[in-house]
């Protein structure tokens, strides 16, 4: 409807603070690990399973939620959804034991993967034409930022205020935004009619499993990547830990701005969304190949900047040519890509792990993360998305999707 176009602008604000506010949820454990190893009497191995179980959930969530998006309308879902992360962070605030906090961090999954889907769905129910692809990478950016965010900030603030009123604090914002969502998001309407989800056009989309695996060759191994590039670089370059944390982390925080860059690239026809991604997933593999063989700072933080850049930029083709592909349950389509890149941050970090036990050297598993984004670049190019392109940069209509 043109009440819904109207509003465009308004709806990308508050899907960029849903970005940013439930990312820093799911990551918000990530700094606190040695403090919660030492106050809480647990392993390192223990303190991983926290990541584990909120990733379990939230991939698990992502086709359910998707049809949910579709079925009721995405604001509705993420209303339910913020209440979830912050009632969990509230939760694990008074808690004071592991296994409290692991439970906790299941529940809170459910919350973070309706909130990463459903606001992949807002996105498409305001905007339409060439404009889709800028807005959609600018909520992707907000989600590194989010993530980014916290990595940065708690450190400075758990001297301050403790680890428990950490999850106060974020579980708080949520809570905050919740209730301007509530009042304030404009609203996304539910489907006119309820109708099966066609599943065939799902599962039986070539094109949907091929973004699929560029989901799970972008997101999932640079989250991977993230996990063992700061070892990489005090092991092998033997940076200083604090040196170490600052250099690893901009794999992950490039995508604030390479994921709208990509939307950009869309968005002004420079490439087509098949092309970007067979050159963003090509640039992926020799990047990952190029960190592994780094031996000293300066190819260390080029080969950083440039991977963390190429995986950035696919989001907003990968999740746009998704809808296009599905337009009779968007959502679904949206949330199957997700899960595999979901599926990739469980297992490609054991993976690396394994072979760095094995090996000794970090070589290996980066070569098996450049080989993935290999397979990835090489199975784009049967992407047929020529249709898809074209209706993504339609000009606007009087009902938005």
């Amino acid at each position: 409807m043109e009440e819904l176009w109207d509003q465009r602008w308004r709806a990308l604000w508050f899907v960029a603070f849903l970005g940013f506010v439930f990312s820093a949820n799911y990551t918000n454990h990530g700094p606190l690990v040695p403090t919660l190893v030492k106050q809480l009497e647990i392993t390192f191995a223990m303190a991983g399973f926290l990541t584990t179980a909120i990733f379990l959930t939230h991939g698990a969530l992502q086709i359910p939620g998707g049809a949910l998006a579709d079925k009721f309308g995405a604001k509705k879902l993420v209303t339910y959804a913020l209440f979830i992360i912050a009632a969990g962070n509230v939760l694990i605030g008074l808690s004071n034991t592991y296994y409290a906090i692991l439970v906790l961090k299941f529940i809170i999954g459910i919350g973070t993967g309706i909130c990463f889907i459903s606001g992949a769905r807002y996105v498409t129910t305001f905007f339409l034409g060439k404009e889709i692809q800028r807005a959609q990478g600018v909520y992707g950016g907000t989600i590194l930022l989010g993530s980014g965010f916290v990595i940065y900030c708690i450190p400075q603030l758990l001297p301050l205020v403790g680890w428990h009123n950490i999850f106060m604090i974020t579980g708080g914002m949520a809570a905050v935004l919740l209730v301007l969502w509530f009042f304030f998001a404009p609203n996304t309407p539910a489907a006119a009619t309820s109708q099966a989800i066609n599943w065939n056009s799902v599962f039986g989309s070539r094109n949907i499993w091929l973004l699929s695996l560029a989901q799970l060759a972008t997101f999932g191994e640079i989250i991977a990547c993230g996990v063992w590039v700061n070892t990489l670089l005090i092991r092998s370059i033997h940076l200083h830990p604090k040196a170490a944390g600052i250099i690893g982390s901009a794999a992950l925080l490039l995508g604030i701005l390479s994921r709208p860059l990509g939307g950009l690239i869309l968005d002004h026809k420079v490439m087509s969304t098949r092309r970007l991604l067979v050159a963003s997933s090509a640039g992926l593999a020799l990047g990952f190949v190029w960190i592994g063989f780094s031996s000293s700072v300066i190819m260390a933080v080029s080969a950083i900047i440039f991977t963390g850049i190429m995986a950035g930029l696919p989001f907003a083709g990968i999740f746009n040519a998704a809808r296009d592909n599905c337009p009779d349950c968007p959502g679904v389509a949206m949330g199957f890509v997700n899960t595999w890149g979901a599926i990739g941050v469980m297992i490609f970090p054991p993976v690396i792990g394994w072979l760095v036990d094995t090996t000794g050297t970090f070589l290996s598993g980066f070569f098996v993360l450049g080989a993935v984004a290999l397979i990835s670049a090489l199975g784009c190019m049967a992407l047929s998305l020529a249709d898809s392109y074209m209706v993504s940069n339609i000009e606007p209509v009087a009902r938005p999707e």
